[in-house]
C-alpha cells in the first residue's frame, strides 16, 4: 500500500483507472491513455491524484474471481489513504476493469468509505459487501437519525461512526461485457454464484455514469452489460447529462482501445475525456479525431478469437441497439438507461459501403431511420438528434 498522503489544503480530484481486457490485443487501452493525459494539478492549484491498475493479464481461469475482489479492495484502500471530505472521485475501467470499476463504485456507495484508523478492517467491510443483503451505510445512518438503531450490531454501530457516506462524481467505462461483466462461457472457478454479489448497477450516490459500447463485437459471451432500470423500484429517471450509454464503431478492443495503430478508439476516448472535463478533471493535452478514421479497420474479434477456433463452434451474436423494455422471468419490467449512437457511426456508414452491421440496420428498420441522412449523434430510443 502507498504511504499515506499529506492532507491537502484544497479539494482534490481522485481518479482510479482499472484496466484489463479479455482478448489482450495490446496494451494501449483507452483507460491507460486517459490516465496518461491527466494533469498533476488543476488550473486552480487543486491536486489530481491517480491510481492505475493494469488488471490481470490473459485468462487466469479460477483466479479471476479472486482477482476482481483483490483489485476492488486495493483501489478501496488507496481511497482510504488519499480521500478527504469534499474530494471528487472518478472511476474508469475497460472490459474486466469496467466490471471492477462498477463493483468498486457499488461497494463504496452501499457501505461507505472507512476513515483512516477505523477499528473496522477493509476485509470486514468487503465481507459485508459479499453478503449483499446487509443494511447499507445510508440506511444505518438514517436509522440513527430517526432513533431506530436499538437493534444495530456492534459492527453496524462502528460503521455509523467510522464509514463515510460519500458520492462518486463519475463512473466512466468502456464495454462492460457479460451478465456480470464477465464472459458467459464456463471457466473453472468463475460462476454467477462466485461473482453474483458484485453490485454493478447505477446507485443514487453515483452522480454521473458514462458507458462507451461497441457495435461490432460479435462473440456471444461478450454481450454488452448496459445499465438498466427496473420499473417500480428504481430512483427517478436520470437526465442524459448525468447518465449516457453511447454506441461506437468497432469491436470490443476497437472501442476500448488496444489494437496496434488503431484510430477507432479515438471517438470514445474523446467523448469520455469531454465528460470528465465537464465535471472538473483537467488534462495535459487535447485529443482529436484523426482525419483518416474513416479508413480504419473494424477488427473481427469473433473470427480472430482463439486463433479462429471459436468461430467454428459458436455463431455470431449481434448486439441489440436501442432495446425496447423487456420482462424478466419474475415478471418485472426492465429498460436500458439513456442509449445514444455517436455521430461517427453514421459518418463511417456513409463513407464505407462495406460497413453494414446487421444490428445497426435492424435498429434503423425498427425505428424507421434513414441511416444515410443522419448527421448527428442520436437517441437510440427514437433516433432524435443530439447536439453533441
Amino acid at each position: 500500500m502507498d504511504e499515506v498522503a499529506e492532507r491537502p489544503t484544497s479539494t482534490q480530484r481522485l481518479s482510479i483507472f482499472l484496466d484489463g481486457t479479455w482478448n489482450e490485443p495490446g496494451d494501449n487501452t483507452n483507460v491507460w491513455r486517459l490516465r496518461s493525459l491527466c494533469a498533476p494539478k488543476a488550473g486552480d492549484g487543486s491536486r489530481q491524484l491517480h491510481y492505475y491498475d493494469p488488471g490481470p493479464s490473459g485468462f487466469k481461469g479460477g483466479t479471476f474471481g479472486q482477482g476482481v475482489s483483490k483489485n476492488v479492495v486495493q483501489a478501496y484502500e488507496w481511497l482510504i489513504d488519499h480521500y478527504n471530505d469534499g474530494d471528487d472521485i472518478f472511476i474508469f475501467g475497460f472490459s474486466r476493469g469496467a466490471f471492477t470499476a462498477r463493483s468498486l463504485a457499488g461497494f463504496i456507495t452501499k457501505y461507505g468509505l472507512l476513515k483512516p484508523g477505523a477499528p473496522l478492517s477493509v476485509p470486514q467491510m468487503f465481507a459485508r459487501y459479499q453478503l449483499a443483503t446487509e443494511k447499507t451505510i445510508w440506511r444505518l445512518k438514517d436509522e440513527v437519525a430517526s432513533g431506530a438503531c436499538e437493534n444495530h450490531s456492534e459492527v453496524e454501530r462502528l460503521m455509523v461512526k467510522y464509514a463515510r457516506c460519500i458520492t462518486i462524481k463519475m463512473v466512466g467505462v468502456w464495454d462492460t461485457v457479460g451478465a456480470l461483466g464477465i464472459p458467459r462461457f464456463s471457466i473453472p472457478g468463475i460462476s454467477r454464484s462466485t461473482l453474483g454479489w458484485h453490485h454493478t448497477g447505477l446507485r443514487v450516490p453515483i452522480e454521473h455514469g458514462f458507458h462507451a459500447i461497441a457495435i461490432d463485437e460479435h462473440r456471444p459471451p461478450f454481450n454488452a452489460t448496459l445499465w438498466s432500470a427496473r420499473k417500480g423500484i428504481m430512483a427517478k429517471p436520470r437526465a442524459l447529462s448525468s447518465v449516457e450509454q453511447r454506441w461506437f464503431v468497432g469491436a470490443h478492443a476497437n472501442v476500448g482501445g488496444g489494437y496496434t495503430n488503431d484510430l477507432l478508439g479515438q471517438p470514445s476516448l474523446l467523448w469520455m475525456l469531454g465528460k470528465a472535463k465537464e465535471l472538473g478533471m483537467e488534462f495535459r493535452y487535447e485529443v482529436s479525431i484523426d482525419g483518416n478514421i474513416q479508413t480504419a479497420k473494424v477488427n473481427d474479434s469473433y473470427k480472430d478469437f482463439v486463433k479462429g477456433a471459436y468461430s467454428k463452434i459458436f455463431k455470431r451474436n449481434y448486439r441489440l441497439i436501442g432495446q425496447d423494455a423487456w420482462i424478466d422471468k419474475l415478471g418485472n419490467s426492465h429498460s436500458t438507461v439513456n442509449e445514444t449512437i455517436d455521430a461517427t457511426v453514421f459518418e463511417y456508414y456513409r463513407k464505407n459501403p462495406s460497413y453494414r452491421p446487421p444490428n445497426l440496420l435492424e435498429w434503423s428498420e425498427r425505428k424507421q431511420i434513414d441511416l444515410s441522412n443522419v448527421g448527428t449523434s442520436v437517441l437510440a430510443v427514437d433516433g432524435s438528434s443530439l447536439l453533441s
